[in-house]
């Protein structure tokens, strides 16, 4: 980056981008919409291009902008992380940290977070992000989050990551329940499925799974929020498949569950923060309440 470029300006940039508007970014920084403008116009000037496209629902980085990005958070983490230590605030750390993961996990981790951080850490703000884990794990790989949760379906431990949750995966309809019974995953040819829409990591490895063992799977419906997966078993007469901890929590009555065996399918979720820049202090105090919060095999 040349030496010209003023924080004032890159701190302005980050937070347009994030917000997809000036005027948003001007009320989070305090400033006039004016001035918000005149820094990245100032950036701009810096760079020798423009970093963002207007629309008619506010703006949009183009391609520099874009490449910029990235570089231009780890900076701000960095500076954010030195004022940190050199405050010496690693009793009591402060700041934002941006918190990706997948809905299976939310809740209730989410709410016994925030309880302790208000406890514990009452200056960390925390900010959390639903999403499916290929989302959360293109928000890592970026930067736009400091900590993510996602979940992978294959052996193996994952680079850089912690495990943070194990749980077998179970085939839940409607129906009276019952003591949990094995299904071979043979079985699930011709049951109607309502899952996650591709590309989706827990679609990936069923159908890859099929296609090894020749079994046909009746993909009925891709829905993007488990409450309209959880509303189409209910009323549609589909089924679907989710971890064991997931159905004992949302699918507690008038549902009926089978664990997927022979092969089984096993959910593993995983912790991570990113690799874009240093993990602040307030990052790392939230990185170690959730590992404590982590559940119990």
């Amino acid at each position: 980056m040349p030496d010209s470029i003023d924080l004032d300006a890159l701190r302005a940039f980050a937070r347009v981008a994030e917000l997809g508007s000036l005027a948003r970014a001007a009320t989070a920084l305090e400033v006039a919409q004016s001035g918000v403008s005149r820094r990245i116009a100032t950036l701009e000037a810096a760079l020798g291009g423009r970093l963002f496209h207007r629309t008619g629902r506010g703006v949009t980085p183009t391609a520099l902008g874009a490449r910029l990005l990235p570089r231009a958070r780890a900076v701000l983490a960095e500076l954010d992380a030195l004022a940190e230590d050199a405050r010496g605030e690693s009793a009591s750390p402060s700041g934002t940290v941006d918190l990706g993961l997948v809905p299976a996990v939310s809740r209730p981790l989410v709410a016994a977070l925030t309880r302790r951080l208000r406890r514990e850490a009452p200056r960390i703000r925390l900010r959390a992000l639903e999403a499916y884990s290929g989302q959360i794990e293109e928000w890592l790989a970026d930067g736009r989050i400091d900590i993510g949760l996602f979940n992978r379906y294959r052996r193996g431990a994952v680079r850089g990551a912690e495990l943070f949750l194990e749980s077998d995966i179970v085939l839940v309809r409607a129906g009276r329940a019952g003591k949990l019974a094995d299904m071979p995953f043979r079985a699930l040819a011709g049951v109607p499925l309502v899952l996650p829409p591709r590309p989706n990591s827990l679609v990936t490895a069923v159908l890859d799974l099929a296609a090894r063992h020749q079994v046909k799977i009746d993909l009925a419906l891709e829905a993007g929020s488990p409450a309209l997966i959880r509303d189409a078993v209910e009323r549609a007469g589909l089924a679907t498949l989710i971890p064991q901890h997931l159905a004992a929590r949302e699918y507690a009555g008038g549902f009926t569950a089978a664990r997927i065996v022979k092969p089984a399918l096993h959910q593993r979720t995983w912790l991570m923060l990113t690799t874009r820049r240093p993990a602040t202090l307030a990052a790392r105090a939230v990185g170690r309440i959730l590992r404590e919060l982590a559940p119990t095999p």
